[in-house]
């Protein structure tokens, strides 16, 4: 070889040797970079906080009998389960599908992600997923949903952390719980609530294998979306389990025959939204706000669409679906129009409101139906609401007023709670045949009117109060003082008085500065029922946190706010009008107390009836009350009230009201208030009724001395008796 060959060699040999050099420096250096990328990564991980585990969970409401209503949730329909209260062919499907090595790796696991990888570029798709359940559970919590290296590397340091804090099955059970399955569904018990209508624990291998294979894809691979691809991707995965040993031959076959049943899809709205609204943002929320675990109304929130609470209500479902037809019945209406009450509104803050002309406002798609309704159905003994309806035709965003919640006037109907209880209480009116005069009556300018136009002059106060006339009303008001009335009405449950509506006169025939509502008529009438006794009406029984704990549970003593014999003289009077004046509609065959409520031009119709074991709080009007009144408005009311009652009386059994040992029947002159003689029998002026023990009257009539000129007829003038 010549030298000049030797130096070229030599040469090529020393430039191959400076190039390897150069190689393997640049893969040292790209292995520095990457090792220097990998830790940055890892550096900016997010970090492992055993708070983040803490999932939110699906709220469950229940009604009084403790069946479930519905649930409810934020983003997560999802329902935590302990492991052990999984199934074990549930657990084994999810290894099989989606981590066979689950048990053998320590987070990370490079010959299942190649397996993975093959198995799925030999089949052309998604069949076996290329991360281990522990990754799954570091990405789902902790990693945002986007697929970049950086995201992987994180995955794996996280899944390696939440191998040493955790044991398997923990994780198991945290995965399990996490995994999404479309249509809102979080975790296995969700999803099989969701998909199937049932428990997690009630699944079988082929409903199990269904739920495993849907993991990977959940929105494209369940049943609601795509039915035929849910099935043969659980076919797949019973294939799984059976080549992992999971599942026998047998076992196998069967679960491959199975003919898959489907629940319903959920609709977006919950049942009875009447009676579950005023549960959920107003009672339930005012609770857990008082309660140390939660603190504020933000927090409250967060527990009741991310506790896993259970609430355990007062509702009645069959009285409850009963009263919402009764109300949507629009032949209990005088009439129905459709209106766009949003442009109504409108019109009328900018004065353009014309009232009569209506047809700018008629919708007959997507209209409020007016008039509107509300009733309040209560146990007066135990508080329990059984039933709230807040109006007809609800429609969320729309028509989804709580219209027992809203002020209106309400006319002769709180006569009883702030002129009449009181005044018995207080011993001013010695009794239902108690003399008040109804005669003219005026006050600085103001001249108070009865309903007919006329005065009736001395009457007894059970026909006072019977036929509601409002200058005897007034009187005894008087008497009492509108202070002393409002407060007793106040602690019976009246609970928007204003300091105006404690000072003046004309709060005794309902004219309030903002009125009442439905709810609060429910609970002051109540104590009526209850011979005096207030149990405070309630919508929840008990509340517990996801574990099954007691976080709150109702027990509000009773409170004594009237004496038995004052509740019964009231009562006793409010027979009377279903017998006999405004509410003869009742008439049912069993003893029903009630007061009707008119206001001016008939825009605002109260009734509340009640017996000892029911009371009904029933409103009726137009929600914007310059679009009129309702005429004769009180046989509407009886009429619709009357037609719920009829199902409320299939569960309640009849009762009568007791009269208390402190009061006593006596026989009274209607004209002299005094106790009645021969002589008021013969001119027909004695009725019998009842007075407050000691306070019945004690001399004996002195007006009439003689027999009337003919027994057969009464003389000019003389009243009838009172009923």
């Amino acid at each position: 070889m010549s030298n000049r060959r030797r130096v070229k060699l030599k040469y090529l040999i020393a430039a191959a040797g400076g190039a390897a050099l150069v190689m393997q420096l640049l893969i040292v250096v790209a292995a520095l970079v990457l090792a220097a990328r990998i830790n940055l990564y890892i550096l900016e991980a997010p970090r492992l906080d055993i708070q983040e585990l803490t999932m939110a969970q699906t709220t469950y409401l229940y009604d009084g009998s403790d069946a479930e209503i519905t649930a409810l949730y934020g983003e997560q329909n999802r329902v935590c389960l302990r492991l052990e209260e999984i199934p074990l062919q549930v657990q084994q499907a999810f290894l099989a599908v989606e981590d066979r090595r689950f048990y053998e790796h320590k987070g990370f696991d490079p010959a299942g992600s190649i397996r993975a990888l093959l198995a799925n570029l030999r089949h052309g798709g998604i069949t076996q997923g290329a991360s281990t359940i522990t990754q799954q559970v570091a990405r789902n919590i902790y990693l945002p949903p986007v697929r970049t290296v950086k995201r992987k590397i994180q995955e794996i340091w996280l899944a390696a952390l939440i191998e040493r804090a955790y044991s398997k099955l923990q994780i198991l059970e945290i995965y399990l719980n996490l995994i999404y399955f479309g249509n809102g569904a979080y975790g296995v018990e969700a999803a099989a609530r969701t998909y199937f209508g049932k428990s997690i624990g009630e699944v079988n291998a082929a409903e199990a294998a269904m739920l495993a294979g849907m993991a990977c894809a959940p929105n494209d691979l369940n049943p609601f979306h795509d039915q035929a691809a849910a099935e043969m991707r659980a076919k797949a995965a019973l294939q799984m389990m059976r080549e992992q040993g999971y599942l026998s031959k047998e076992e196998y076959a069967q679960a491959s025959r199975f003919t898959y049943s489907y629940a319903t899809p959920a609709g977006e709205q919950y049942p009875y939204p009447y009676f579950l609204d005023y549960v959920i943002h107003h009672e339930l929320v005012k609770i857990l706000a008082s309660l140390p675990e939660f603190g504020s109304t933000e927090e409250a929130y967060r527990g009741i669409y991310g506790g896993g609470l259970r609430i355990y209500t007062t509702l009645d479902p069959l009285l409850q679906s009963h009263a919402e037809e009764v109300m949507n019945r629009s032949g209990l209406y005088p009439r129905t129009i459709l209106l766009n009450m949003e442009l109504l509104r409108e019109k009328i803050r900018d004065g353009e409101f014309i009232p009569g002309q209506l047809e700018q406002y008629l919708d007959e798609d997507n209209g409020v139906p007016q008039p509107q309704a509300a009733l309040v159905l209560a146990d007066p003994a135990g508080g329990q609401v059984l039933a709230l309806v807040g109006g007809r035709s609800y429609r969320k965003n729309s028509n989804e007023i709580l219209r027992y919640l809203s002020l209106r006037q309400p006319g002769s109907a709180i006569k009883p709670l702030v002129v009449y209880a009181p005044a018995f209480e207080e011993k001013i009116l010695a009794g239902a045949a108690a003399i008040i005069d109804d005669g003219p009556l005026t006050i600085g300018r103001w001249t108070p009117r009865n309903y007919d136009g006329a005065y009736h002059g001395p009457v007894t106060v059970r026909r006072a109060l019977s036929y509601s006339y409002n200058v005897a009303a007034i009187r005894v008001f008087q008497m009492v003082t509108p202070p002393r009335g409002t407060a007793y009405a106040s602690r019976m449950g009246i609970s928007s008085f204003t300091e105006m509506d404690r000072q003046i006169l004309s709060t005794a025939i309902g004219g309030l500065t903002f009125g009442v509502s439905a709810f609060d008529m429910a609970q002051a009438y109540s104590v009526l029922a209850n011979g005096g006794v207030k149990t405070t009406l309630h919508t929840i029984r008990r509340i517990e946190d996801s574990q099954g704990r007691l976080l709150y549970q109702y027990d509000q003593p009773p409170e004594k706010i009237l004496t038995p014999e004052t509740c019964y003289l009231v009562t006793s009077i409010l027979l009377d009008v279903v017998n006999y004046t405004t509410a003869t509609g009742l008439r049912s065959g069993r003893p029903i107390a009630a007061k009707t409520g008119t206001t001016d031009q008939a825009r605002d119709i109260y009734l509340v009836a009640y017996t000892p074991n029911i009371v009904a709080s029933f409103w009726l009007g137009y929600d914007e009350p310059r679009l009129g009144g309702i005429p004769q408005g009180w046989v509407y009311s009886s009429r619709m009230v009357r037609e719920v009652l009829s199902e409320v009386f299939k569960q309640k059994p009849p009762l009568e009201f007791t009269s208390p040992p402190g009061l006593v029947a006596q026989t009274v002159c209607v004209e002299s208030g005094k106790l009645a003689n021969e002589y008021c029998r013969a001119f027909r002026t004695a009725v019998s009724d009842w007075f407050l023990a000691g306070r019945a009257p004690r001399s004996i009539c002195d007006l009439h001395r003689e027999p009337p000129e003919n027994d057969d007829q009464e003389k000019p003038n003389r009243r009838k008796r009172d009923h």
